[in-house]
């Protein structure tokens, strides 16, 4: 067994996670539905076979005297069960076992396959945010799909090993530290910027605290407007990505105020040699955005490309050193901090087993992470939008009502990208 200390991103993760009641928010959920003969034993043989590739799959996570510390361990399983189906509606059943608490001192993930029906099956990775992010999502597509096929008797997998390790990579990042340049830019990114008062759809009494309790709303994006949209980012000369989020800012904007915060997702791999490597190499950062209500919405894209730029510069500052970089002169931190995110995935991955036929469900939160977390996932032309909410801020009610402001706003900008920000404020304000 070795031992690595944690990065900086498991070790805020971590010690967040030593505060948070059960359910954590901080469990993840892959989740396919199977259709046709599944070979068990070989499904089986190919996940031992991707635990031995990558680490972290047999990684326990714990805390000595020198601070937080992963043990990489020589050999390891992650815990897989076959079960009968318990019935119910699938995503609402497969979200409650993603519930169930998983002990980090014994494995950071657990697999588990439902017998849903004959020749049809439910496989459902649960794993700790601490081991994945999306870019290990489409690695498990990839490399479980080339190790099942060569487990039935097919082509050889043939994968490369990674060419680094998470431990490796602490390890060089600690050494390194975080740049001061880094630190003062947050400080004066976020001076002064004000708390989230009110959140969409109208103003209203909220909690003081978030509750970590939440449901999850759905919506599409349909082909034809995903086109639209895509063609309005490229005449921008901008990416979707800040397309979407700024129809965020828009729709908190519109009830809380000119100057709001909407985090974002940001990636650590910018090394090649970490493309292959499974683990969490990603953290969420605060993005400001100024929208006033006589700017165009053009403008504000604009601006928001300007700001997101700055924010990739000093990506290597956690999340959770950005809270305390001006606490002193009262910047709120943690959860005040965090209330609404938007993450989009313009690349999903795709199981893909021979003489099977894999569908993915994404499957709702565990826990609230944010008290609006939407997530945007290419499907063909359109999307596919879903939002974990924490029930303490919004009714089943207010969270449609969100969703279809986004897409109000989303509709007008793609007619229109130069669309006056009143305007659109006009008609959210006419949104049931």
């Amino acid at each position: 067994m070795r031992a690595f200390p944690q990065t900086f991103e498991q070790e805020a993760l971590w010690l967040a996670d030593q505060f948070m009641g059960a359910p954590s928010p901080f469990l993840e959920t892959w989740a396919q539905h199977i259709t046709g003969p599944l070979d068990v034993p070989a499904l089986e043989r190919a996940l031992s076979a991707l635990v031995r590739r990558h680490e972290v799959l047999r990684t326990t996570f714990t805390h000595d005297e020198t601070g937080a510390v992963q043990h990489v361990h020589p050999a390891g399983a992650v815990p897989f069960e076959r079960l009968p189906w318990p019935g119910g509606d699938l995503y609402e059943t497969l979200r409650r076992a993603g519930q169930r608490p998983l002990d980090l001192t014994e494995s950071p993930a657990r697999m588990t396959l439902y017998d849903y029906a004959p020749d049809e099956y439910a496989l459902l990775l649960q794993i700790h945010h601490v081991a994945i992010d999306d870019a290990s999502l489409a690695l498990l597509d990839h490399e479980l799909s080339a190790l099942y096929t060569e487990e039935t008797g097919g082509e050889p997998a043939e994968l490369p090993p990674p060419e680094t390790t998470l431990g490796a990579y602490a390890l060089r990042t600690r050494e390194a530290g975080i740049a001061p340049e880094d630190l003062a830019f947050w400080d004066g990114f976020l001076d002064g910027v004000p708390p989230l008062t009110q959140l969409p759809p109208r103003a209203r009494p909220l909690p003081e605290r978030r509750e970590t309790a939440c449901d999850c709303v759905r919506a599409t994006i349909p082909a034809e407007l995903g086109q639209a949209v895509r063609a309005t980012a490229r005449s921008l000369r901008i990416t979707p990505n800040v397309l979407m989020s700024t129809c965020m800012a828009l729709t908190v904007a519109a009830v809380n105020g000119e100057d709001v915060i909407i985090c974002s997702p940001v990636s650590r791999r910018g090394a090649p040699e970490l493309d292959g490597v499974f683990g969490c190499l990603t953290d969420l950062l605060p993005v400001r955005y100024r929208v006033p209500a006589d700017a165009t919405f053009a403008e504000v894209c604009a601006a928001a490309k300007r700001v997101l730029l700055d924010v990739l510069r000093h990506r290597h500052v956690p999340y959770g050193m950005i809270g305390g970089v001006n606490r002193a002169r009262g910047m709120m931190s943690g959860a005040r901090l965090n209330r609404v995110a938007l993450v989009l995935d313009e690349s999903p991955g795709d199981l893909s087993l021979p003489g099977l036929r894999c569908r993915r469900v994404h499957v709702g939160a565990a826990a609230a992470k944010s008290d609006w977390l939407q997530y945007v996932v290419a499907d063909g032309d359109g999307w596919d939008v879903r939002a974990d909410y924490a029930t303490s801020c919004f009714t089943a009610d207010e969270a449609a009502m969100v969703l279809r402001q986004w897409l109000t706003v989303l509709a007008a900008v793609a007619e229109d990208p130069r669309v006056p920000v009143r305007t659109v404020f006009d008609r959210l304000a006419r949104t049931k």
